[in-house]
């Protein structure tokens, strides 16, 4: 696919044609958006134990369809390779790859980041990508829920790579010129080199609060070589791997399970769930891990031979 810097569109129909849906269905959805998605709450579990509670937004059926055209809208423009989130053909494997066997590696978190990035830098994004003033403001109702970007809609990962384009620039300025690489996933910014990042923590949170955005410093982690260092929670120390522990913990499951059976293994261990729906949980798991490192194609013909 061919990239290009900016979208270049210059009328409703003309966004029309490039979404390859009618005009008509675009404006009748643009006026009705609010009753086109809905809202729900997903709770997490932190580090420290306590539950935190995240809202998220949903689209429906036609709403969705405008969220797919317009992803493959944004496909066809250049991102900088340092933006990894959300991106086609990027992965958490490819993020932590830039930064794996690196002497340092810090990682930042940006707080409350979809709901602070509200209707109007939505807008500003797509005024960038130089979209006319109306095409802008079609975009931006697809895009936005709430009067900012939402959190579970299909386009909001590929939107927010865009809205830190400024960031990401003045990222590359500073660090560019001490061998230090930095990459975004979504809102989680890592930066590894040969050198310490700490001292660099000051101007970077700086940065950050110019653009409207604020770090979590409870969330700021350090780690040289000698500890251990880790990207979009994989450990990058040397080449990007799943910790340690769910590796060992598939690794495990795979023995049991073809050694004495699933069925077995679920009601020695107490685990009620079926089996069928267990085997697709160990799938998802071992797919994974292969996504990372292929060398867990053993893992794939373990599991292979436990389901024949």
């Amino acid at each position: 696919m061919k990239k290009r810097q900016f979208l270049n569109i210059n009328t409703p129909n003309e966004l029309a044609l490039q979404l390859k849906l009618p005009a008509d269905f675009l404006i009748k959805l643009a006026n009705q958006v609010d009753d086109s998605y809905y809202t729900f709450d997903k709770k997490f579990i932190k580090k420290d134990g306590t539950i935190k509670t995240r809202k998220f937004f949903d689209s429906n059926k036609d709403l969705k369809t405008i969220h797919k055209r317009i992803n493959q809208l944004l496909d066809c423009v250049e991102y900088p390779k340092s933006i990894q989130g959300g991106i086609t053909g990027k992965s958490i494997a490819t993020n932590a790859s830039i930064h794996a066997g690196r002497k340092h590696v810090a990682n930042f978190d940006i707080s409350n980041f979809f709901p602070s990035i509200d209707y109007h830098v939505v807008y500003k994004v797509y005024r960038f990508l130089k979209c006319s003033p109306d095409v802008a403001r079609l975009l931006t109702r697809f895009s936005t829920a709430d009067a900012h970007l939402p959190q579970g809609f299909g386009t909001s990962p590929k939107v927010s790579g865009l809205v830190l384009l400024e960031v990401d620039m003045r990222l590359t300025k500073l660090l560019k010129r001490y061998g230090l690489k930095h990459s975004f996933w979504i809102d989680d910014l890592t930066i590894s080199g040969d050198r310490s990042i700490k001292k660099f923590k000051n101007i970077i949170c700086k940065i950050f609060q110019q653009s409207g955005f604020k770090l979590n410093q409870k969330k700021t982690e350090f780690a040289d070589s000698r500890q251990k260092q880790t990207c979009t929670g994989l450990t990058i120390n040397y080449k990007p791997n799943a910790d340690k522990a769910i590796r060992e913990k598939v690794r495990k499951e795979l023995y049991l399970c073809k050694k004495f059976g699933v069925d077995h293994f679920l009601n020695e261990n107490s685990i009620n769930v079926d089996r069928d729906k267990y085997l697709r949980s160990l799938a998802g798991k071992i797919s994974f891990l292969y996504s990372i490192n292929s060398k867990y194609l053993t893992y794939k013909k373990s599991f292979q031979e436990i389901i024949k």
